[in-house]
């Protein structure tokens, strides 16, 4: 990781610089690798600044503190930065774990698998019968409805014609109409 340092109306501090440069050190391994790090370090009145920016690939991390002496105002932010970085790791842990694939059963556990159970399984599925009513309306009044009452499917004629048409919610969470022809 390339790191710059930046003072303004202050000298830095050797032991703040190697506290900066060892703590960003140890967050190279869930930082990406070519990330840089830009310290700005300021005098304020009474106080002094500290301001670091990481720059990565997708995402900057910045966190700003002001206090009475470098060295305490480096450890605050650090463990904000610090924090900021464990969150955006662990953000993306969560989602790698919601995408992945359901797994699938291998042919040796099949065979295991006694026959009553398979044969039990498919007796237990049913198909649910439902009575509709056919209603004439317009594609926007129909698409209106269907998402107002978070549907999975509508049937419904066209005014105009009296053409069947059906809305029906895909798997990814996206509508699609079916025209029978």
């Amino acid at each position: 990781m390339n790191i710059d340092f930046t003072a303004r109306r202050v000298k830095i501090d050797p032991v703040v610089r190697d506290l900066v440069e060892k703590k960003l050190q140890k967050l190279v391994r869930v930082l990406p690798p070519d990330a840089q790090a830009h310290v700005i370090v300021w005098q304020e009145k009474k106080s002094v600044c500290i301001e670091i920016t990481i720059v990565g690939r997708q995402r900057t991390w910045t966190a700003n503190e002001s206090g009475p002496d470098q060295e305490t105002v480096a450890h605050l932010v650090l463990e904000r930065i610090v924090n900021q970085v464990k969150k955006a790791k662990s953000r993306v842990k969560e989602d790698k774990k919601s995408q992945r694939a359901a797994t699938v059963r291998t042919p040796e556990v099949w065979k295991t698998e006694p026959k009553e159970t398979r044969e039990t399984k498919s007796e237990k599925t049913t198909v649910r019968h439902e009575k509709i009513s056919l209603r004439p309306m317009f594609e926007e009044d129909a698409l209106h409805l269907f998402t107002s009452e978070d549907r999975q499917i509508l049937v419904f004629r066209l005014p105009a014609d009296d053409s069947l048409r059906v809305l029906y919610r895909r798997r990814d969470g996206s509508i699609g109409l079916l025209i029978p022809s």
